[in-house]
């Protein structure tokens, strides 16, 4: 099997474990697999406890004596309510975090003042489906909200709904996986890590990045000591990525970090680096066979530069290397294998990140 169909078949088992939230069973399962899996690559394989806030909802929505798909907003609301006095919005989930949390937040305090008992808000996307919308635990509006596709938002305006809508948050714990490669004898070590949760069955927005992880950590540590590290959390404000980042306690050569979407079919992919300019020079040529342009940044310890979980690195001024992208199915039920990749374009991604890396982990030498 070629590496192209290898890395697919990973996509594909890793879709099959189920739902990707942190802390459910597809989590759970996919966490067993991986640490089978990685120790039969020949890694040293841990789990990492780290706290998070676990939230769980129950939500039922009917409009003209139909149910309507729809999510609970996480940490929107706790308690128990039947709505009936509802607002509604649209925001566009694949817009930045931060202005969805704004606008959100906005919606929310205009509707409670004027006396309404809930929002349903329209998630637009670009393949019209329900997306959903990562959270971080501080962020309760004490509000419920609760997200339908846009064509759904259009029925409830047409015809009304009923909505219960029940949610607690409870406290537990959730684990990252650190796969260790100890490469050649006295090697320097690369940082090479991606994220594994996050809303439905993920197979472009993680399973591509995890796959590509993988096979380049299997390559990189002919040369290097590779720490492969694999978070939870991602949804959730990064918990687990910031809390892995706190806690490394070993100076790297470099970091790679792969977020969503990268290998995606329309996907709109940045990458963003840290290093002199020649290193940059040969990862913005590698990368040209992706048509991604590469970013060499000035100020690389401004977080608000980076993307996704290289934030949680930045921190310590390493070299890093991240690309991630978004594609039409970001955050929809619809990422599934079959719709958003294929053999050859991961096969062409790997080959291309792994030059990228191998670039950066070399600089300096001559």
């Amino acid at each position: 099997m070629n590496k192209g169909n290898e890395a697919y078949e990973i996509v594909r088992v890793f879709s099959k474990m189920g739902i990707h939230r942190t802390g459910t069973q597809g989590d759970h399962n996919t966490l067993c697999w991986l640490g089978s899996e990685l120790a039969v690559d020949g890694a040293d394989v841990s789990f990492q406890k780290f706290p998070y806030h676990h939230f769980d909802a129950e939500l039922s929505v009917w409009s003209a004596g139909k149910s309507i798909e729809a999510e609970a907003l996480y940490y929107s609301f706790t308690g128990q309510r039947n709505l009936s006095n509802l607002a509604t919005g649209v925001v566009d989930a694949h817009g930045g975090e931060d202005v969805i949390s704004r606008e959100i937040g906005c919606m929310v305090a205009a509707r409670k003042e004027d006396g309404f008992d809930g929002l349903v808000l329209a998630t637009r996307c670009p393949t019209g489906d329900l997306c959903a919308i990562n959270r971080d635990h501080k962020m309760d509006l004490e509000f419920p909200v609760v997200l339908v596709a846009q064509d759904n938002l259009n029925k409830i305006k047409t015809s009304s709904a009923e909505i219960f809508f029940t949610a607690s948050v409870q406290k537990r714990m959730a684990r990252n996986v650190i796969a260790r490669f100890s490469g050649p004898t006295g090697a320097q070590r690369v940082i090479v890590t991606t994220p594994i949760s996050g809303w439905f069955r993920c197979a472009g927005e993680r399973g591509c990045g995890l796959a590509i992880a993988i096979f380049v950590s299997r390559q990189l540590s002919k040369s290097f000591a590779v720490d492969l590290l694999l978070t939870s959390g991602h949804e959730l404000g990064m918990c687990g990525g910031y809390h892995l980042a706190q806690n490394y306690n070993a100076k790297p050569k470099c970091v790679l970090h792969l977020g969503s979407c990268i290998a995606n079919f329309d996907a709109k992919t940045t990458a963003i680096c840290s290093t002199n300019s020649v290193t940059a020079g040969h990862i913005a040529s590698a990368l040209k066979r992706l048509g991604i342009k590469l970013v060499n940044l000035s100020d690389p310890t401004n977080k608000e530069n980076w993307v996704g979980e290289s934030m949680c690195w930045v921190s310590n001024n390493w070299p890093i290397l991240s690309i991630a992208g978004l594609s039409p199915h970001f955050h929809a039920r619809s990422d599934l294998p079959e719709v958003v990749t294929n053999p050859g374009l991961l096969g062409t991604a790997i080959e291309v990140i792994m030059d990228s890396i191998l670039a950066l982990a070399n600089q300096g030498k001559t």
